[in-house]
């Protein structure tokens, strides 16, 4: 709450929000969520899911990585470093090297087998946000197509009893986080999923 109140935009937001409210107040009824249930919220995210993991597969079939070449050549040097650390620990002949020579060669290689795994660490990133942002580009184009999360959870896919101004911002809304969604992946999806049924079990 104190985030809030520091937060000038989101007090801005608020009270527009209020006011767009109070304005269209006749046109914005409340929307009956008395069919919702349990079982309804996880079959949609089951369907979802399924979704999610085809363009998953898209990606990972159909994207090309332009730094797979690189990401292996970095593991390959630090399965080497790792067996060239092994064997200088494990050495029988180490007591007769010139121990701040030896010191010298296993501090160097430790550093270069840090810089490889942050080199790595951004590779990995840099293909996380790309494939991130195809995924959200093809979640647009599945929910422009009639895929929506929230008409399949809250209005069975009927938006009948709304509003025109009412079914406009919940369509608008419904297609952005769907195509979010499907951007997360499927993974979270099912942790998801997994919260809900605990949830519900527990009460």
């Amino acid at each position: 709450m104190q985030t809030l109140y520091k937060n000038p935009i989101a007090l801005i937001l608020v009270v527009l929000c209020i006011a767009a409210f109070v304005y269209f107040e006749e046109q914005l009824p409340s929307i009956d969520l008395s069919h919702l249930t349990p079982g309804n919220v996880v079959a949609v995210l089951g369907y979802l899911s399924v979704i999610m993991l085809v363009v998953e597969q898209f990606i990972e079939i159909f994207v090309d990585d332009p730094d797979q070449t690189k990401k292996k050549q970095c593991r390959a040097r630090i399965e080497l470093i790792d067996k060239q650390l092994y064997d200088v620990n494990n050495s029988v002949n180490s007591v007769l090297r010139n121990e701040k020579e030896e010191n010298d060669d296993v501090i160097a290689m430790i550093k270069e087998k840090k810089e490889l795994e942050q080199l790595l660490i951004g590779y990995e990133l840099k293909r996380q946000r790309r494939t991130m942002l195809i995924g959200f580009v093809l979640g647009l184009m599945l929910s422009f197509s009639g895929l929506r999360l929230m008409s399949g959870i809250i209005f069975n896919g009927s938006v009948e009893k709304m509003s025109a101004i009412q079914a406009t911002i919940i369509q608008s809304i419904d297609i952005i986080l769907t195509a979010g969604i499907i951007a997360g992946g499927s993974d979270r999806v099912h942790g998801l999923i997994k919260r809900i049924k605990s949830n519900f079990l527990s009460v």
